[in-house]
C-alpha cells in the first residue's frame, strides 16, 4: 500500500513537470509569433482623412424603427422591414415605394438571386415572397 501511494506521487510529479515543460514550449512559440504589441502597430498607421458621408436619398414610410434592409439583385430596389410590421420595396433612385406588405413583426429579411424575399420572424417561421418588378406577392 505504501508503494502505491509513492507511485501515485511520483506519477503526479512526472505529470506536473511535463505540464510545466509544455507550458514553457507554448510560451516560446507565442514569443516567436508575438513580435510587436498592438499599440505599437497602431502608432505607425497613418490616419485616414476625414471621412464625409452624404445623404443621397431619404426613404420615408416606416412608422417605427427599421430593423433591416437589403438590396435587390437589380441593384436598383431596396427591401426594408421595420417594427411596425411593414416590408417595403423601394425604388432607390426615385425613393418611391414599389410595394408594401404588412406582416406580423418581421425580424430579418434577405434576398436571393432568383428574386425571392425571405422574411424571418421571432417564432422561427419563414415566409417566401416573389419579388417581381412591381409587386410583392406571397409565394409560400
Amino acid at each position: 500500500m505504501a508503494t502505491e501511494g509513492l507511485q501515485e506521487k511520483e506519477s503526479l510529479a512526472v505529470l506536473k513537470t511535463e505540464a510545466e515543460s509544455l507550458k514553457g514550449k507554448l510560451e516560446e512559440e507565442r514569443a516567436k509569433l508575438h513580435d510587436v504589441e498592438l499599440h505599437q502597430v497602431a502608432e505607425r498607421v497613418e490616419a485616414l482623412g476625414q471621412f464625409v458621408m452624404k445623404t443621397r436619398r431619404t426613404l420615408k414610410g416606416h412608422g417605427n424603427k427599421v430593423l433591416c434592409m437589403d438590396w435587390c439583385k437589380d441593384k436598383r430596389r431596396v427591401v426594408s422591414s421595420s417594427q411596425d410590421g411593414k416590408v417595403i420595396v423601394w425604388d432607390a433612385f426615385t425613393t418611391n415605394k414599389v410595394s408594401c406588405s404588412r406582416t406580423s413583426f418581421p425580424n430579418k429579411i434577405g434576398n436571393s438571386l432568383k428574386g425571392l424575399l425571405d422574411r424571418g420572424r421571432r417564432e422561427g417561421k419563414h415566409t417566401l415572397f416573389c419579388l417581381s418588378y412591381f409587386f410583392l406577392q406571397k409565394f409560400y
